[in-house]
């Protein structure tokens, strides 16, 4: 769990659309959390590429506990992105 979370950060750093994604999340309440997690199972349930399984485990980990606002925590306080 902690290497998908420091490949997230990562990814954060060198491209700001991911992490504007991640801050989206991390703002949403439980229910809104819900919905999408529901969208995205329904979206990617028949898709079986390479780049739609790594698509899924992201917003699968982002939408766990509350991974997405660590993650702005850690990329915040490092200044690097933003």
């Amino acid at each position: 769990m902690e290497d998908v979370l420091q490949e997230i950060v990562r990814a954060c750093r060198e491209d700001k659309r991911i992490f504007e994604i991640v801050q989206s999340v991390a703002l949403m309440s439980r229910e809104e959390k819900e919905q999408l997690r529901a969208k995205v199972k329904n979206y990617f349930l028949d898709k079986t590429g390479q780049m739609d399984v790594q698509a899924y485990r992201f917003y699968n980990f982002i939408l766990d506990n509350a991974n997405a606002q660590k993650i702005v925590e850690i990329v915040s306080s490092d200044g690097l992105c933003v």
